[in-house]
């Protein structure tokens, strides 16, 4: 067959690219030739990895399986090359990461708008989703996951800072309501609801006080699947809300959300960097765990 790297690339181009025509444009190729690399994959493969039509393409479950398993085979490959040149100290190329909604609007934009104004050679395409993604399997470098790991994993999990949720509500609300001196006065309370959380704490907040453990049952008229929008209520004197300490931070600062019994302390979940120990030598990686793990030691 062509040679295979270069069937690989081809491929990777054409479902980048959307067409032939597009990938054979980027590649310097003709779109004749960009038929073959595509044709002779699949011969070689004995699967077909595209439905092509006159009028369309799209990709087979097989070739998306096969399309994530050629990015990371190739970034790889540029990587070894860059090392042997000795150009490894910079690193450079697209890191592809994963992370919750909330971490991922509240502290993580923030982190990398930073880090990449440090590593100007570097992309990074983070995609957002509370939904568990197994890099492996999506092409992904690492992937930020809350909560507990499962004892199956196949991956490095490097810790980082724990979740902390912290309880606050606006100044208008506590006029009009008070405020709790204790967590079992929060049953008194209008308590803003996480739709995710419904099987875990989105009203059965736990509480720790020294070496006490509690939990209160708490109620409240409205739940929500965005965090965000969480916040607004909030803000906007629609009850106590139970959230990310550095989401609330600039709330907090500017008088906006008071917080509420700050000597009890709310449920917290672990939080992990996760990335294939095949990939751990990748310079590009290896600097984003770094730079993660001490900004959220």
């Amino acid at each position: 067959m062509l040679d295979k790297i270069t069937g690989m690339r081809v491929f990777v181009s054409v479902v980048k690219k959307g067409s032939f025509a597009a990938a054979a444009q980027a590649l310097t190729l003709s779109p004749q030739m960009v038929a073959r690399h595509i044709a002779a994959l699949e011969q070689h493969l004995a699967t077909r990895l595209l439905n092509r039509t006159t009028r369309k393409q799209s990709i087979t479950p097989t070739g998306q399986d096969y399309f994530y398993r050629c990015v990371a085979i190739l970034d790889a490959l540029d990587e070894a090359e860059r090392a042997a040149r000795g150009t490894a100290l910079l690193p450079s190329g697209t890191l592809r990461l994963n992370a919750p909604v909330t971490f991922g609007r509240y502290a993580l934009a923030s982190f990398l708008t930073a880090f990449l104004q440090r590593y100007t050679q570097l992309r990074v395409e983070l995609t957002l989703t509370d939904a568990l993604i197994d890099p492996l399997e999506h092409g992904i470098d690492a992937v930020i996951r809350i909560g507990e790991l499962a004892p199956s994993l196949r991956l490095v999990a490097k810790p980082l800072s724990p979740y902390r949720l912290i309880a606050c509500a606006s100044p208008r609300y506590l006029e009009k309501q008070g405020t709790p001196q204790h967590p079992d006065e929060l049953q008194q309370h209008n308590c803003l609801g996480f739709t995710p959380w419904l099987h875990d704490n989105a009203f059965h907040w736990p509480f720790t006080h020294g070496d006490d453990r509690g939990g209160v049952q708490v109620s409240g008229s409205l739940t929500i699947n965005d965090w965000g929008a969480m916040l607004e209520a909030a803000l906007c004197g629609g009850g106590v809300l139970l959230g990310y300490e550095l989401a609330l931070s600039e709330p907090l600062r500017r008088g906006e959300l008071v917080r509420l019994l700050p000597e009890y302390a709310f449920p917290q979940k672990a939080m992990h960097l996760l990335y294939d120990p095949r990939r751990a030598g990748e310079t590009r990686l290896r600097v984003l765990i770094d730079e993660l793990c001490a900004r959220f030691p």
